[in-house]
């Protein structure tokens, strides 16, 4: 009987998607495993997305879709790029990544404020795909949208603006849609809007909208938020729900991925939430079969993943089973996972510094599946 070994790598951000990297373990095995070895074994490549940074990718990986682009603005300023999704005919679903809508690589690193960044790009979006469905250009009948890896933190209102949000202050005058006005809100103004297709959301991670764990205290420095901005980011989602009249119930069940962007499709648009476990082991088919080995991985390894993230899903799946688990990862932090069968494979250990580790990808992963490949050979050899 062959054995299984599952390759179920994450994206790298700003590195490497989830394909490119499963695809370079592909290459570097198909060199270093013996040819007598390969008899014995068969290797599952099955690269994932949690809803961040390379859902689109995966979604056309596993799904075959057409690449449809839309011109949008950018989270920092109104000019306008062309931003893919992909569209299903078979199923009639469109796919969309927020990372490519909202980005982190789309703003300029000293634009990088989300104090001062909208999702306004996310609205003119799906504006156009109202339209597209409405005029008969596509049918639509849902729209899966990965949530992760935005710049922004803006609780999707301004997304929200291209369907009649509006702020004003105490004074009555209109404030702009920005996160450093919310504190400032002392109204709010809109009517929930019927779209003509379904939203599902795939989020890439399971934490709250406030408190702290929620989209700001976790997210929001890494997205070049200062020590002080939090505090003004935090009140000012409060003051908006509040104004809204979200009741305390309504909001512990709001979801903060994306910068609270998934959130605003529960609100305003009754968005259903799918869980990246469901999306990655049910939609992609990861758990058709039973491996025997299994290799995952991200970009950054730490106290994050346990977010639900991606590489975290596949360990937690399968290292308590007793298979050998091993994480490649660009770098590791925090309070990580010591069970016996996790192994850990920073990339940066091998380089002089993690920029040369990113620049080297490549040669990072052959030096990873170097490392594995003769874990492979002592288990498989030994036991067969």
């Amino acid at each position: 009987m062959k054995k299984n070994i599952l390759v179920a790598p994450n994206s790298f951000k700003e590195c490497a998607n989830s394909v490119e990297i499963a695809s370079l373990f592909q290459t570097a095995f198909d060199k270093l495993i013996p040819e007598d070895l390969k008899k014995i074994i068969e290797f599952h490549y099955k690269p994932i997305s949690d809803g961040g940074d390379g859902f689109l990718e995966i979604a056309n990986n596993y799904f075959s879709l057409e690449l449809l682009h839309f011109e949008i603005s950018y989270p920092h300023s109104d000019e306008k790029f062309l931003c893919p999704v992909g569209y299903s005919m078979q199923d009639n679903k469109v796919y969309i990544e927020s990372a490519l809508v909202l980005g982190l690589n789309l703003v300029p690193e000293d634009k990088r404020n989300p104090l001062l960044l909208t999702s306004k790009g996310m609205g003119e979006l799906i504006e156009q795909l109202v339209e597209s469905a409405e005029n008969g250009f596509l049918e639509i009948k849902e729209l899966v949208i990965g949530i992760g890896g935005t710049a922004t933190n803006d609780m999707g209102l301004g997304m929200m603006s291209r369907f009649g949000f509006e702020l004003f202050d105490k004074d009555k005058s209109k404030l702009d849609l920005l996160p450093a006005n919310f504190i400032k809100a002392d109204k709010v103004k809109y009517n929930k809007k019927k779209l003509p297709f379904d939203i599902t959301i795939v989020h890439d991670v399971n934490n709250p909208l406030l408190g702290k764990e929620g989209a700001t205290m976790v997210y929001a420095l890494q997205k070049g938020a200062g020590e002080k901005d939090l505090d003004i980011l935090e009140k000012g989602l409060e003051n908006i729900l509040g104004l809204i009249g979200c009741d305390e119930e309504t909001k512990m069940k709001l979801n903060g991925a994306g910068g609270g962007l998934a959130g605003a499709f529960q609100l305003f648009f009754d968005a259903k939430l799918k869980s990246a476990e469901k999306f990655i082991f049910e939609d992609l088919g990861i758990a058709e079969n039973v491996y025997d080995f299994v290799l995952t991985g991200e970009g950054k390894f730490d106290f994050q993943s346990r977010y639900e993230k991606g590489s975290y899903l596949i360990i937690k799946k399968y290292a308590p089973e007793g298979i050998p688990v091993y994480v490649v990862c660009g770098e590791a932090e925090g309070d990580l996972p010591e069970e016996e069968n996790i192994h850990i494979i920073e990339l940066a250990e091998y380089f002089e510094s993690l920029e040369e580790s990113i620049e080297k990808i490549d040669e990072g992963i052959l030096t990873a599946a170097k490392i594995i490949a003769r874990e492979i050979l002592h288990q498989f050899t030994i036991k067969n």
